[in-house]
């Protein structure tokens, strides 16, 4: 079983978004580079081409990334929703949130908790608006992995 740090779900948020607009803002100055070059000097064809395939790239890559916005928003929106979860009960248990890991990157019905305390099992109501902590024994703490520790 896996278990992710508060740390890790906090940075892993932007870290793909970021990737993204380097990328794309890289492809826009080497396009308008090489679209200044080709009005400069129409004669000469290589530019023309350059700009027209690094212009055919950005387009592509700006299609690609219109149709994963909403994939990446309903993904950060899950994952801020699981660093809320994380705070709250970091704060019914009085433990700060860098020491509570999680066992899910996103809300579902069998969240576990791990604190030095020992795991919880987190309960949600059926609007999923209130949940409950119940405090568990796991029989096989053997394969239990953390992600994100320092």
């Amino acid at each position: 079983m896996t278990f992710y740090t508060y740390q890790y779900l906090q940075g892993s948020q932007s870290k793909w978004q970021y990737g993204r607009i380097i990328v794309l803002s890289v492809l826009a100055i080497i396009f308008i580079g090489f679209l200044i070059h080709y009005l400069r000097n129409r004669m000469d064809m290589k530019y023309k081409d350059l700009t027209i395939i690094v212009g055919t790239l950005l387009l592509l890559i700006l299609a690609v990334q219109y149709d994963d916005f909403s994939a990446i928003q309903s993904a950060s929106q899950q994952t801020g929703q699981i660093t809320q979860t994380v705070k709250q009960v970091a704060k019914r248990l009085d433990l700060r949130p860098g020491v509570v890991s999680i066992n899910s990157t996103t809300q579902n019905a069998n969240l576990m908790v791990k604190t030095p305390d020992g795991y919880y099992r987190v309960d949600y109501n059926a609007d999923g608006t209130q949940f409950v902590l119940e405090k568990v024994e796991l029989a096989a703490t053997n394969h239990i992995k953390v992600q994100g520790v320092e």
